[in-house]
């Protein structure tokens, strides 16, 4: 066979394995020696496909795959069941911390005989934290590890939620529950690390899937603090809260460092032993080949998150985090307030009344966060069936626009009854929007800054929950209408920013490189 022949067979086998970058296909020139029978292919793992030195002498032809293909190729199985549940419950644990605030703060309010804006602050201090953890630990995540960040982060949370309860005045309670935020910007990772070992088939809806254990942690803290308040106090229950993390840590223990960060760090040999141990695990078979090499790049750089090919996506994504992390957190803070009021009805003679200080939760407050909470139960299947019919930006867009119209129909004067449905609808297609905007900001960034890229949106995020308690505990006691038809604008603003962004991740693999990364290994050195 003719070498031109040749090069003709290869480069039309090339044309039906595209790899895409950013939605516009790039190739790296083919290049031959004209004294040999001999050219090679650049040997690129982009994650995006299989684009591999092959090296052609007398028809021989070397395979290689890329992670990417590996974890296709070995599907879900025992290995992924193990890591979503161990990640899950992490999720769940972390989730006790977070609703702690909702149940801690009557308590507080009793003991330290709190004003209501140092009631608001334990709850802006703790995303202050977060903020300010974010794109710190999401740096390291790319730097040194997904393991190593969650394993530290689970630590660090288990440890300061546990000197809360010994906390001796309100000030310490606000350094420690700082310190606890801080802790929570770098559990955001256990996602991250899920994310790369799920195949694309099943990922957008495993991932939304396991949002069942963030609930489930949600209405477990209800449970504790119906449970321990009433008969232990509330230090008890930041104890109780603060234990699963650390059964959390010895499940993680077991867990490998995610393949495709090891690949991106230059460890090749690394990601081939756990690339062997799923395959194992799973009762698979690698595919045929070598795995690719991956070029050592520079990881965790917040500038890349604003090179050309992403620069709109990553300001669209930051207003979307800010706008779904303050309309989240607003409807739990305000949620008990207008189930007690009755919604907007009585607003006129509530105002100017002077409320009780010291007002321990009841029944009646559990039960009301117990049914909205179920509302985040109630969307994860709607969300599954559509995620990968009508694609990641009309999903999240949609939640946007439903969860705006019932914050505006909240302001209707109904019954309780009606109002708790509202609320309840509320919390429902709000959680659906915070579900699918974590998908697709886990696929839409390439490896080398996937965690960063997930960080500094999570920061932006705690931004938004730094404002939401004043808006919901001071703008909200002045106007109900005005806190709500504030949090209603703020969710069409987004569900715009979600229609209009430039990439769709649906049906496409996950990066290992982005753009300016990719180079051409065939070019010769002049």
């Amino acid at each position: 066979m003719s070498l031109m022949h040749r090069r003709q067979q290869r480069e039309a086998e090339a044309a039906h394995r595209p790899y895409l970058l950013n939605d516009a296909i790039e190739r790296c020139p083919v290049e031959s020696d004209e004294d040999s029978d001999t050219f090679s292919r650049p040997l690129i793992d982009s994650s995006i496909g299989s684009v591999g030195t092959e090296l052609l002498s007398d028809g021989d032809a070397q395979i290689h795959y890329s992670v990417e293909d590996a974890i296709e190729h070995i599907g879900f199985g025992r290995f992924q069941v193990k890591v979503m549940f161990v990640v899950g419950l992490f999720q769940a644990s972390d989730a006790l911390e977070m609703l702690l605030l909702s149940v801690l703060s009557p308590e507080l309010r009793c003991e330290f005989q709190l004003e209501e804006w140092q009631v608001a602050l334990i709850t802006t201090i703790v995303f202050v934290g977060m903020g300010l953890g974010s794109s710190a630990w999401g740096s390291f995540a790319d730097m040194y590890g997904r393991r190593i960040t969650v394993l530290t982060a689970a630590l660090w949370i288990s440890y300061f939620g546990l000197l809360t309860s010994q906390s001796p005045s309100y000030y310490w309670v606000l350094i420690l529950r700082g310190l606890v935020g801080c802790g929570f910007g770098g559990g955001v990772q256990s996602f991250t690390l899920m994310c790369e070992y799920l195949p694309s088939r099943y990922r957008a809806k495993l991932l939304i899937l396991s949002s069942l254990m963030w609930t489930g942690g949600c209405l477990f803290e209800i449970f504790l603090a119906c449970v321990l308040i009433p008969r232990f106090g509330w230090r008890v229950l930041v104890i109780a809260s603060a234990l699963p993390l650390f059964l959390t840590l010895f499940c993680m223990w077991d867990l490998p460092e995610s393949v495709r960060y090891l690949l991106a760090a230059g460890r090749r040999q690394d990601a081939m032993r756990v690339l062997k141990t799923i395959a194992k695990t799973n009762k698979m078979t690698l595919p045929d080949g070598e795995l690719v090499h991956s070029p050592t790049v520079d990881r965790g750089r917040y500038r890349d998150m604003f090179v050309k090919s992403y620069r709109r996506t990553t300001l669209q994504l930051l207003l979307m985090w800010f706008g779904v992390a303050c309309v989240y957190y607003g409807v739990i803070l305000v949620q008990s307030e207008l189930l007690e009021k009755g919604g907007v009805c009585v607003e006129e003679h509530t105002n100017g009344e002077e409320s009780c200080k010291c007002q321990h939760h009841v029944w009646s407050d559990y039960l009301s966060m117990i049914v909205a909470t179920v509302g985040e139960l109630a969307i994860i299947p709607v969300n599954i069936l559509t995620i990968d019919r009508i694609g990641r930006k009309a999903s999240i867009g949609l939640n946007f626009v439903m969860a705006g119209i019932f914050y505006f129909l909240i302001q209707i004067c109904t019954t309780t009854t009606i109002l708790t449905l509202l609320i309840f609808g509320v919390r429902a297609f709000i959680s659906g929007c915070f579900n699918v905007i974590y998908v697709y900001t886990g696929e839409v960034y390439p490896t080398t800054i996937r965690s960063i890229g997930l960080g500094s949106c999570s920061a932006m995020a705690r931004i938004g929950c730094m404002i939401t308690p004043f808006i919901a505990q001071v703008l909200l006691a002045h106007s109900v209408r005005y806190g709500l038809g504030l949090y209603g604008v703020l969710c069409f603003l987004c569900a715009i920013s979600a229609f209009l962004l430039p990439i769709e991740t649906k049906g496409k693999p996950m990066q290992q490189l982005h753009a300016d990364d990719q180079p051409c290994a065939s070019k010769t050195q002049e």
